[in-house]
C-alpha cells in the first residue's frame, strides 16, 4: 500500500474517530493487518479505548498492555505479530494503535505522520461541531425557559393581579407558580443527572423513562447494563435522552421501546417508536443527531437511524465495553 492511497482515504475524514476507522479499515483491506484497536491518550497519559476489534483474536488479551508499554516508551513496541504504534509527539502522543500484523506485512513509513495530520485537521472540525451542538443545547434550554417557565410565571403574575381584587384567585396563582417550579426542577434534572451519579446508567434510565411515560406515551423498556466507566454512562444516557426527545418533538408516536443489552464484548442499544417516520435521504441530519453520532463514535462505536414515512423510527447503536 502506498502513502497516496492512505492520504486519499484520510482526506475526507470528518472526525478523529472516522480517521482512525478509515486507517484500520484500509490496512485490513490491503492485507497488512488481521485486525486493530485504538486508544486515545487522555489527561495524565491515561488510555481510553476508542476502537475495539470486532472478533475474538490474540490481540484482545494483550492490546491494552502493549498500548501502555508503547505510551511509556514513546516508541513502537512489537511482540510477535502484534505492534503498538504511538501517533503524535514523543512523550505526549494523541493516539496509540495496536495492530495484529499479517505475516510479512510492512506498514507504510508515513502512516503515523499522515494519521497525525488527519487527527489534527478533523479535530478542528469536530471542535466546531461540538460548539455548534453546545450552542444548540443552550438555545433549547433558553426556549424551554421562555416558552415553559416564562409563560407559567407570566400567567401567575396576571392571576395575582386579578387576585388583588378577587382573593379566590390565589389558589390558581399558587398552582401556576408550583407548575413553573416543577418545570425548573425538570430542566435541572436533565442538565445535572444526579440519578446517574448516584445509581448508575440502568437505574437512571429507568427513573427517566418513568417520568417520560407521563407524556401520554406507552413506554417499553428492556435494560441490562453492566457497570461502566462514568464517561461512558454519561454519553450513553445523553444519546438515549436525545433519541427520546426527538420522539416527543417529531414522531407523533403512541409508543416507544428502549433496549440496552450486551453481546460478547459490546453493548447494544435501541430506541424505537411507532410514529410517522421520515425519509432519511431527504431529511438533513439535525444537530441532535450529529451529537448522538459523535458521542457514540467517541466510544469507538457506531450509530444508525432507520426510518421510512409511516413506519416509525429506529435508532440503533453499539459500543465496545
Amino acid at each position: 500500500m502506498d502513502c497516496a492511497q492512505l492520504a486519499e482515504a484520510l482526506a475526507e475524514a470528518q472526525t478523529r474517530e472516522e480517521a482512525v476507522r478509515r486507517t484500520l479499515a484500509l490496512l485490513e483491506e490491503e492485507g497488512l493487518i488481521a485486525c486493530g484497536e485504538a486508544y486515545w491518550v487522555g489527561e495524565g497519559l491515561r488510555l481510553f479505548q476508542m476502537q475495539a476489534c470486532r472478533t475474538q483474536c490474540p490481540l484482545l488479551a494483550r492490546s491494552r498492555e502493549l498500548a501502555g508499554e508503547a505510551l511509556a516508551q514513546g516508541s513502537p513496541v512489537a511482540q510477535g505479530s502484534l505492534l503498538a504504534l504511538p501517533v503524535g509527539p514523543r512523550g505526549r502522543p494523541l493516539l496509540v494503535l495496536v495492530l495484529s500484523l499479517q505475516e510479512g506485512a510492512r506498514l507504510p513509513e508515513a502512516l503515523p505522520a499522515l494519521l497525525l495530520l488527519a487527527l489534527k485537521r478533523s479535530g478542528v472540525g469536530q471542535a466546531a461541531r461540538f460548539l455548534r451542538a453546545q450552542e444548540e443545547e443552550r438555545r433549547r434550554v433558553g426556549r424551554e425557559l421562555h416558552d415553559g417557565v416564562g409563560s407559567l410565571l407570566t400567567a401567575a403574575l396576571l392571576t395575582l393581579k386579578v387576585a388583588e381584587k378577587r382573593p379566590e384567585k390565589l389558589p390558581e396563582a399558587r398552582a401556576q407558580v408550583a407548575e413553573a417550579l416543577e418545570e425548573v426542577r425538570r430542566l435541572s434534572r436533565e442538565l445535572r443527572m444526579p440519578l446517574l451519579d448516584d445509581l448508575g446508567l440502568e437505574a437512571a434510565l429507568r427513573r427517566y423513562l418513568e417520568e417520560y411515560g407521563k407524556n401520554s406515551l406507552r413506554v417499553e423498556a428492556h435494560l441490562q447494563v453492566p457497570p461502566l466507566p462514568k464517561e461512558k454512562e454519561v454519553a450513553l444516557f445523553r444519546v438515549v435522552q436525545e433519541a427520546l426527545t426527538n420522539v416527543l418533538r417529531h414522531a407523533k408516536a403512541h409508543g416507544v421501546r428502549v433496549a440496552l443489552w450486551t453481546e460478547g464484548e459490546r453493548l447494544f442499544g435501541l430506541v424505537e417508536d411507532d410514529g410517522q417516520g421520515f425519509d432519511p435521504a431527504k431529511t438533513p441530519p439535525s444537530v441532535g443527531l450529529l451529537g448522538m453520532q459523535e458521542r457514540i463514535q467517541s466510544l469507538g462505536g457506531s450509530l444508525q437511524v432507520r426510518s421510512a414515512p409511516g413506519q416509525g423510527t429506529r435508532v440503533e447503536f453499539g459500543v465496545p465495553l
